[in-house]
């Protein structure tokens, strides 16, 4: 039984490899992400209007995180990508993405079919926003502390299907820091 846990900013990989993931290993996937996308969708808001709704009123973050923290206890055999999962799903496997910021950027900008400045000034104003509630919320300062991962891949230049034979070879064997 495995639970693991994918963190990374946005246009990192962590849909992507999340589903890869999930797939190849006959797992169920959650995305923290998508859920909060659908919530925001279903109020007739758009994302940034949404983190702004929960910069005002954390009862749909708190839901959500509660959301996460209940899944991870009662379930196995998952993929689960979000910010805090690593957090509140202390027994798993915790994943790390990262990527340089002009190449997140470009991946957001072409996601979300926006330009590269658009792109960079809603990511920016999410990032900070989720900084603000989890020093809020949980007292974390820094939300993303390598230390607090099994494993942390680059995805700058890597592959999606490499990076997917990294993390598999790694759960196989259970070894390793940083790939």
């Amino acid at each position: 039984m495995a639970k693991i846990t994918l963190f990374g900013l946005a246009g990192t990989g962590t849909s992507s490899m999340g589903k890869i993931l999930a797939k190849r290993l006959g797992y169920t996937f959650m995305s923290t992400g998508n859920i909060f996308r659908a919530k925001a969708e279903s109020l007739g808001l758009s994302l940034h209007q949404f983190e702004e709704l929960c910069n005002e009123n954390p009862e749909h973050d708190r839901a959500l995180d509660q959301e996460v923290k209940n899944f991870g206890e009662n379930n196995n055999n998952f993929v689960i990508e979000s910010r805090l999962a690593w957090y509140f799903i202390p027994d798993s496997t915790k994943i790390k993405l990262h990527c340089d910021f002009p190449e997140r950027i470009g991946r957001v900008a072409k996601r979300d079919a926006v330009t590269i400045e658009e792109a960079e000034k809603l990511t920016t104003a999410r990032e900070s926003f989720g900084a603000q509630r989890y020093k809020e919320f949980y007292n974390i300062s820094d939300f993303a502390p390598d230390s607090a991962f099994d494993i942390s891949i680059d995805t700058t230049t890597t592959p999606i299907e490499k990076v997917a034979e990294r993390i598999l070879n790694y759960l196989e064997k259970g070894v390793g820091r940083s790939i």
